[in-house]
């Protein structure tokens, strides 16, 4: 009876599509616990130099778009102070 059980088994395991073996990764231990990245000396220098990157960048099309509506305010100051000017000489 125990060498049709084997028999069976060994016909059973043949008959299954092979296994893939996959390697995994071994990981060095970490003095610190996971989740704590972000609290790292050189990430959050890092995130803050990308930040300030960020603002400086904000900030210089702010300044640009607000130089642009000053010199058509000017603009038209100029214009409106010609008219001004010629009603006067008139």
């Amino acid at each position: 009876m125990s060498a049709i059980r084997a028999f069976r088994s060994a016909r059973i395991t043949s008959l299954r599509a092979p296994t893939v073996m996959f390697s995994t990764r071994g990981y060095a231990d970490s003095t610190r616990p996971e989740g704590q990245t972000a609290s790292s000396k050189g990430f959050s220098q890092r995130e803050q130099a990308e930040e300030g990157q960020y603002i400086r960048k904000k900030e210089q099309e702010k300044l640009k778009e607000a130089q642009d509506k000053l010199k058509l305010a000017q603009d038209e100051v100029d214009k409106a102070q010609d008219a001004v000017n010629k009603s006067k000489s008139k």
